[in-house]
């Protein structure tokens, strides 16, 4: 696997330095007293001045990908281009994290997700458990083959605060079309059973949310699809942009319809209230969900990225370019602690530059033709590494959870 250039190295000054927080090194600089109580700080100094950020372990949603492997084979998959291992997360691993927990005093949320099915780990009950223990709300999402009666009574016995649904299409053509190997009846049963053994135990947990995979295939199904799961009392509906693995869909995207429209007719007003829609439309604004939300994800293997994106090594098409996506880990949480990789100076950069976007965009530059630095996303013309100039996150045509 190739390795990012260390971002540290040679820019020390820009890096920052780890200090200890006190009224007396402080040296006139303001800062809050509760940051003052976090006892540490990056210490950055740059070219338009110096600035204090408080190490706090201020984490507020883990993302947590206990497997990778599926019994589906989606059209829309990532598997579809990657090179990375087919597994599960090990007890050892999640044992790590679970220890990890408690010194994230601000943490509110842990999903579990990322590219793969969840129910096909035989450890999943413990760790969703091990979650709510903790009096932490958890999440999980799921194609929904594997969501039986049995599934469904310890979800709603353990009171998961939400269950994502993976439903591209309201009936079997479409559906099977783009996740080959499933059965939409069979999906649709358990999604009913779920909703119906809820009823009966008078429980509101968990909540269910519907994920949309929107394409030119499917979009204009997608108020048939609203109106079939209303029945289900579905509290969340969530509609992402695809983002294509493999050359055969990337003529399947919609990126750059006219959003200002209604684009439903008469179905609009309800779909419109009904669905959390994406952009459809490259704009200016970039909006990174996991740095704002204050996330991290965790892979299989343990290693700490810090979003989806990067999770893994794979190629998508963007606008119709092939992309190589190389995956950038801050740590192991088998070899680190989760809050100390929290707290490293690389991880607060890297954050830092996100939330103030300090990154070319690729997408629509007038020098991208040529342009070899956008073939991946190992660095960018301003000296990035990695480089999020090309995130359809960051520009909420892609979004998740």
């Amino acid at each position: 696997m190739r390795k990012f250039p260390d971002p540290l190295a040679g820019i020390a000054f820009n890096a920052g330095t780890r200090i200890k927080l006190s009224e007396e090194n402080l040296c006139g600089l303001p800062i809050r007293p509760e940051d003052l109580a976090t006892g540490e700080a990056l210490f950055i100094a740059s070219a338009e001045g110096y600035r204090i950020i408080p190490l706090k372990p201020d984490l507020k949603k883990l993302y947590i990908e206990v497997t990778t492997h599926c019994n589906f084979a989606c059209i829309t998959c990532i598997r579809n281009s990657w090179r990375d291992e087919l597994s599960h997360m090990s007890r050892e691993t999640f044992e790590s994290i679970k220890k990890a927990l408690p010194e994230l005093t601000n943490l509110e949320c842990v999903h579990f997700g990322g590219f793969g099915e969840p129910f096909s780990h035989p450890g999943i009950f413990d760790m969703l458990s091990s979650v709510k223990e903790m009096g932490l709300k958890a999440e999980i999402i799921t194609n929904g083959s594997l969501l039986n009666d049995a599934v469904a009574d310890k979800l709603i016995d353990l009171k998961v605060d939400i269950v994502f649904v993976s439903l591209d299409a309201p009936d079997k053509d479409e559906y099977d079309r783009i996740r080959q190997g499933a059965d939409f009846s069979s999906v649709l049963d358990n999604i009913r059973g779920l909703v119906e053994r809820k009823n009966k135990a008078k429980s509101i947990y968990p909540e269910l949310g519907i994920e949309f995979v929107a394409m030119k295939n499917n979009y204009r199904k997608l108020p048939q699809l609203i109106k079939m799961c209303r029945d289900f009392n579905v509290r969340k509906f969530i509609v992402t942009n695809l983002l294509p693995y493999h050359q055969s869909i990337q003529d399947q995207i919609l990126y750059d319809m006219d959003d200002t429209v209604i684009p439903f007719g008469d179905d609009s007003p309800l779909t419109m209230m009904m669905a959390q829609l994406p952009y459809m439309k490259l704009r200016t604004d970039r909006y990174c969900k996991f740095v704002e939300d204050k996330a991290m994800c965790i892979n299989h293997k343990g290693y700490v990225s810090p979003c989806y994106a990067l999770m893994h090594s794979y190629n998508c098409y963007v606008y119709g370019r092939q992309k190589e996506m190389i995956p950038y880990y801050l740590g192991n949480i088998n070899e680190k602690h989760l809050v100390d990789i929290w707290k490293d100076a690389e991880y607060v950069n890297f954050r830092l530059a996100v939330k103030n976007f300090r990154f070319p965009s690729c997408s629509d530059c007038k020098d991208l033709e040529g342009c070899s630095m956008a073939d991946n996303n190992e660095m960018d013309c301003w000296g990035n590494s990695p480089s999020c100039a090309e995130c359809l996150w960051s520009r909420r045509l892609i979004v998740c959870p």
